[in-house]
Formats: structure tokens, C-alpha cells, sequence
């Protein structure tokens, strides 16, 4: 079985109009190693921490305007965790 391909989101909770809310934000890709046994964190922003603890979640990408869902048969190559780019 291969594994997904992960957006990588950083999470924040805020107070708004007497509500707490939540805001997501991408801030990296989570990719399959070439083994497809684990992953390989590649993060273009790390997030603040948040009571010492820095919180990222891996979540299925979500589909863009106009785009139908990812498919697994269109996945990016598994990333071996080397310096190149796998894209």
C-alpha cells in the first residue's frame, strides 16, 4: 500500500467576538520515503510555539478551486529524503 501524500498545517486558536476559533495554515508537505514505511517532513514555515509545544498537523491536501480531489494514482513520487526536490 502507498502512503498519501500529507499537507503539513500549522494550527492557532484565537478569540474572536467572544468565540474561540481556530485558523489553519499550510506550511509544508509530508512525503512518502521510497520504502512508502514513513515520511519525510519538508516545512517552508515552522509555527510558533504554543505552551512550549510546536503543533503541526498531516491532512489529506484539500482539493483547489476548480480541481477535483487528489487521486493516490497521481501522487508525487516517494521522497527519499535527500537534498533534490522529488517534483
Amino acid at each position: 500500500m502507498t502512503l498519501p501524500r500529507l499537507d503539513a498545517v500549522a494550527v492557532r486558536e484565537y478569540e474572536s467576538g467572544g468565540q474561540t476559533r481556530t485558523s489553519f495554515t499550510r506550511i509544508g508537505v509530508a512525503l512518502p520515503t521510497k520504502r512508502g514505511d514513513g515520511y519525510t517532513l519538508l516545512l517552508e514555515a515552522i509555527p510558533a510555539p504554543t505552551e512550549g509545544q510546536f503543533r503541526v498537523l498531516l491532512m489529506p491536501p484539500k482539493p483547489r478551486d476548480g480541481q477535483a480531489p487528489q487521486q493516490h494514482s497521481h501522487e508525487p513520487p516517494p521522497h527519499d529524503g535527500g537534498d533534490e526536490m522529488p517534483w
